[in-house]
């Protein structure tokens, strides 16, 4: 049956109608995966189709950043949050090119809302021996100065979005001036045990009840130390971390903020 159908797919690919090309390359591209036991998402989920997000991804461009299903994460976060009234700014710790800044301020679409952008813009500080993978077979080499992208390039791509708020530095001295901020949506990729910290623990009493604090790093085997932070930050909270398939830490925050 698959030497039969092998001809039959390939001649869809590149023959067939629009709809039918794409569903024929996703089943190319999900046999090619299975065997190397990867996986590609299913071609009817709805994100992936025509839609407010897609829009959202069409404007983002090429420009690197985190992947697209964590994307998605963040844009459907704000659009709730958008939908059910969670008052609060939203802000980025770790911000890199801005990708993830630009699908929480799509998801929100609201102007009057505040974004706020925390970042060194000089990469990463010092990794500590906690943010060293010690697992057999994976490894990761952060050093300080990793990913660093500056702060003319983030508003250059962000420049479509006039309610971004910029708190350049490092973690936590850089959120120093937002003591008395609230948040409804808090997203976290500073990647290492330290600032991973330093974020949450700034941010946990500052959230409104019925926000969320997603973390980019807490699933990927090349962040221990982000992980680690979130656990032991958690360990003595009501809260605890939901993981994500796409490799993110979701927390909703519980009561009453300080």
């Amino acid at each position: 049956m698959r030497a039969i159908l092998k001809p039959r797919n390939l001649w869809k690919r590149y023959f067939g109608t629009p709809d039918r090309r794409r569903k024929a390359w996703h089943r190319h591209l999900e046999a090619l995966a299975g065997d190397h036991k990867l996986h590609v998402y299913k071609s009817h989920i709805a994100w992936m189709l025509p839609g407010a997000f897609q829009a959202a991804t069409d404007r983002w461009g090429v420009t690197p950043g985190i992947p697209i299903d964590r994307c998605f994460t963040l844009f459907s976060a704000a659009e709730t949050l958008r939908h059910e009234g969670i008052k609060g700014d939203s802000i980025e710790c770790g911000v890199r090119y801005g990708r993830g800044s630009h699908f929480i301020l799509s998801g929100f679409a609201e102007p009057s809302r505040p974004h706020h952008l925390v970042d060194s813009f000089a990469g990463l500080s010092t990794p500590q021996p906690v943010d060293q993978v010690r697992q057999t077979g994976l490894a990761n080499d952060w050093r300080a100065g990793d990913l660093a992208v500056t702060r003319a390039e983030v508003e250059h791509l962000l420049a479509g979005f006039g309610n971004c708020v910029y708190h350049p530095g490092w973690i936590p001295d850089s959120l120093a001036e937002l003591t008395d901020t609230r948040f409804a949506l808090a997203h976290i990729d500073v990647d290492l045990y330290e600032p991973t910290l330093a974020s949450f623990r700034f941010l946990y009493d500052r959230m409104t009840p019925g926000g969320m604090m997603i973390c980019d790093d807490y699933g990927l085997v090349s962040c221990p130390g982000a992980r680690r932070a979130i656990d032991d930050f958690f360990a003595d909270k009501p809260e605890k971390p939901l993981f994500l398939p796409t490799g993110q830490s979701l927390v909703i925050k519980f009561g009453a903020s300080a």
